[in-house]
């Protein structure tokens, strides 16, 4: 795995020119496409049917123009216009305190029908990110919001990595309050490893602690599936992931400042 991502690594670098689109300004929606994507991501997620009204015109809008700008493939799976919707959810969910949220470097996302292997690696994956786009077992997208409060969910997760990714390495679509504070994330960081290996446990699961991506994917799942717990036993993380997400997932609004 640590191989693994610094090639992913080396790849990124190489490619953020080429691949990296501008910003691309939104586009309004009819109503039958707003109730019908409403619809959709309220059947699934909790997240968004917490929202006030306002805020969920805002969530649905950016779902409906981040879907717009990706190319969805699927693999063993039937092509269904839901599912994008779904997917491109979960992309908003995490970036939706962040004004450029549209993670321009990713244009294809790619829908696979249950776990796989990637080439020569005998390693069985759920999800993971590569500079050629998003990849996602669909099964396993389900089970990460069927199944609530056990801080596991492959759709933030690999998103938290594509957000992180989009902002390192690609030429556009960045955010630059992003950027700021999750460098000071990274720093503050130190502390709450040092207490995990003092302690020798955590309220994250291991793979947490597998290097500093995965520090970040995993607390990220942490803080949206279960917030209050992740704020009770880790406040200073939690604390942390609110200011670089520009979110708290245990208020009504989300939102911390509103920066359209």
């Amino acid at each position: 795995m640590h191989s693994f991502l610094r090639k992913l690594n080396s790849l990124f670098a190489q490619r953020s020119i080429a691949t990296s689109i501008p910003y691309i300004e939104e586009q309004e929606m009819v109503d039958t496409d707003a109730d019908h994507y409403a619809f959709i991501i309220g059947s699934v997620f909790t997240y968004f049917n917490d929202l006030p009204e306002e805020l969920k015109r805002r969530f649905v809008k950016r779902v409906y123009h981040y879907r717009r700008l990706k190319q969805f493939h699927y693999i063993g799976v039937e092509n269904n216009e839901d599912t994008a919707i779904l997917v491109s959810a979960s992309a908003v969910q995490v970036t939706f305190g962040l004004k450029n949220y549209q993670m321009a470097y990713f244009k294809d996302i790619y829908i696979l029908a249950d776990a796989y292997h990637m080439e020569n690696d005998t390693e069985l994956y759920v999800g993971h990110v590569a500079p050629d786009g998003i990849y996602l077992s669909w099964k396993h997208f389900l089970y990460g919001y069927s199944y609530k409060n056990d801080n596991v969910n492959v759709a933030v997760h690999e998103m938290s990595h594509a957000l992180l990714y989009n902002n390192y390495f690609a030429q556009f679509g960045g955010d630059s309050n992003f950027r700021l504070n999750y460098e000071k994330f990274s720093m503050q960081t130190g502390p709450i490893l040092a207490d995990v290996i003092t302690n020798r446990r955590s309220y994250l699961r291991n793979y947490a602690f597998t290097n500093m991506h995965e520090f970040w994917a995993v607390s990220v799942e942490a803080f949206f599936e279960n917030p209050v717990g992740l704020r009770e036993n880790m406040p200073d993380l939690y604390d942390s992931l609110c200011k670089v997400l520009n979110q708290d997932p245990t208020t009504m609004s989300k939102i911390l400042v509103d920066l359209n």
